[in-house]
């Protein structure tokens, strides 16, 4: 028996374990809702159960109020590591938007 044979295998099974795992990582999902200003899309990164990154995108909300919505939810929703999060004060309608989406983007997972 091969001893330096064998080992080759085993690492080569190894790495392609390791490939294996790294595939299910970083699943981008998508969703979308109507905000205030026109539709909302979501992009949601989720490893497992876990989300990893979330980015909003309505670019006919009204600045500085639907705006704040789409720069503050993101990054709370993946703190929770849920969409059940405070909508942000002024912006409920956006807000809501960003939250649906994301539920839509989990769903289809």
């Amino acid at each position: 028996v091969n001893v330096n044979g064998i080992r080759i295998v085993a690492i080569l099974a190894a790495t392609l374990l390791v490939g294996c795992g790294s595939k299910a990582s970083g699943e981008k999902l998508t969703g979308k809702a109507e905000g205030f200003g026109g539709e909302v899309t979501v992009e949601v990164t989720v490893d497992g159960d876990k989300i990893t990154a979330v980015t909003a995108k309505g670019d006919s909300e009204t600045d500085g109020i639907g705006s704040k919505a789409i720069e503050e939810l993101p990054g709370k929703i993946v703190e929770a590591n849920s969409a059940d999060v405070e909508v942000v004060s002024g912006a409920t309608v956006t807000s809501t938007a960003i939250i649906d989406a994301v539920k839509s983007a989990l769903e289809s997972k």
